[in-house]
């Protein structure tokens, strides 16, 4: 069944992102994968070849947005899945920050998924199926002080899963959001080679998931029955306080 599914990641080139496009490959998903880095976007080319679309994509922008879609529906002609992953962090003190990187972190974060659900739905409406996914976080359950534009567009992007969720169910639409904590992976700007000891460190005294935790979330969230929807997924390393 899930051969003919087509599913949509955003944020594919690394990290968690980089992991669900993996994991999804090898169950025969048809996918597109898209990244902003054109670097990576080739690593991506290289490494997916059957029945898998890669776009690079600056988020920020409305007709990149737009392209998305556009060449999804032209290549596999529907989208079941979509998993708005990409995301900027952006630890900063309110005093002293950069309102321009915060717009940023509010572009991609929020607001492009705003836009990739807005242009998605008339598809999955018209299947009367389909699946929306959000990579949100534990700072979208309560605020961090040492983060606080980080964790207002974590915020926003739970209550708008709950309340899109309301919304599209009678069309068959689910809408789910996976809230991890403490990843290991590059948006920390974390090297997964260069930086393994480390990683595997904190993975190992419970300080941190391995990617691979945040994945089976995603799978078991997306498996369930067509009657059950999974809103809120909380996963947190053991040791982890917050």
């Amino acid at each position: 069944m899930s051969s003919n599914r087509v599913m949509l990641i955003t944020g594919a080139t690394s990290g968690i992102g980089r992991a669900l496009a993996n994991h999804y490959y090898k169950k025969n998903y048809k996918l597109i994968l898209t990244g902003n880095s054109e670097e990576k976007i080739e690593k991506l080319n290289k490494k997916f070849k059957k029945n898998t679309l890669v776009i690079q994509a600056n988020l920020t922008k409305t007709n990149d947005i737009k392209n998305i879609i556009n060449l999804s529906i032209d290549k596999f002609k529907k989208i079941d899945v979509l998993i708005a992953n990409a995301g900027l962090y952006e630890p900063d003190k309110i005093i002293s920050g950069n309102p321009e990187r915060w717009d940023r972190v509010i572009n991609v974060n929020v607001t492009s998924v705003f836009k990739l659900v807005n242009l998605i739905l008339p598809y999955m409406k018209k299947n009367k199926f389909g699946d929306i996914a959000i990579t949100s976080s534990i700072s979208g359950h309560q605020a961090i002080h040492w983060e606080p534009i980080y964790s207002a567009s974590k915020h926003a992007i739970q209550s708008f899963a709950h309340g899109l969720r309301t919304q599209v169910s009678k069309y068959n639409i689910r809408v789910i959001s996976i809230a991890p904590g403490m990843v290991m992976t590059e948006l920390w700007k974390l090297d997964p080679k260069k930086n393994k000891k480390y990683i595997d460190k904190m993975i190992s005294q419970g300080c941190a998931l391995d990617v691979k935790d945040v994945v089976s979330c995603f799978d078991f969230a997306l498996s369930r029955g067509r009657g059950v929807n999974i809103r809120d997924l909380v996963v947190l390393p053991t040791n982890q306080k917050l």
